[in-house]
């Protein structure tokens, strides 16, 4: 989809743009740490490679049309109702842990679609289908395996205390990587390396040509 484009006057001269345009789209609402949601468009050939792009674990699609300029003027609609339409790596990557369960995390979001669905005109309500949940609950599990601590320490009611968060580094723009990696969500990927973590933003190495060397398990690295 073009940047900036809000479905109500096409202005580019790109052929694949306009071809793409043509496809059958979704509109999505997608929920982020700390219960920030999101509206976004995705082609539906690849509808699920652009959540993961987008590092949204927990969303659901929400409208179905015949062509993005569609899509684009029901996502400006919805964000008219307060919804973002961008949520920045800064976020991302400081709101890393999701800590709610799937099943709070759905309870919003369907609790959002029904709001939204209420507002919104009835000429973009014809488009909206039954809610239908995509949650990439592995790539989840594994951050919380790695981030958070469960507490063996019982409170003073008899209750578990909170799980802690690992501390862990935020580098935005890497020069270089090292490390294991634990987890990808989006351009950012959970990297661990002698008991440390860090959580790295990949966008500013897109385009560039890297090394790339492996350790193999007992393998011995020069």
């Amino acid at each position: 989809m073009c940047l900036g484009c809000t479905g109500d006057n096409c202005r580019t001269d790109s052929d694949k743009a306009k071809k793409f345009c043509k496809e059958e789209h979704f509109v999505y609402l997608a929920y982020f740490a700390n219960d920030k949601l999101k509206v976004g468009t995705a082609a539906n050939y690849r509808r699920y490679e652009r959540l993961l792009e987008q590092g949204a674990l927990y969303s659901i699609f929400l409208a179905k049309v015949p062509n993005g300029r569609l899509a684009r003027k029901i996502e400006s609609e919805i964000s008219r109702l307060g919804v973002v339409t961008r949520v920045n790596s800064s976020y991302k990557i400081n709101n890393f842990v999701i800590d709610r369960s799937q099943e709070e995390i759905d309870r919003i979001l369907l609790s959002e679609y029904k709001t939204i669905l209420e507002k919104i005109s009835s000429e973009s309500k014809k488009f909206f289908i039954k809610p239908e949940y995509n949650n990439f609950t592995n790539i989840s599990d594994r951050i919380r395996n790695n981030l958070i601590e469960e507490s063996r320490q019982l409170d003073l009611f008899g209750g578990m205390d909170e799980p802690e968060h690992k501390e862990y580094e935020k580098i935005l723009r890497p020069e270089k990587i090292d490390g294991t990696i634990k987890a990808v969500v989006g351009s950012l990927i959970l990297l661990e390396k002698n008991n440390k973590y860090s959580v790295v933003n990949m966008k500013s190495l897109e385009g560039w040509v890297v090394n790339y060397r492996r350790k193999i398990l007992g393998e011995k690295m020069e």
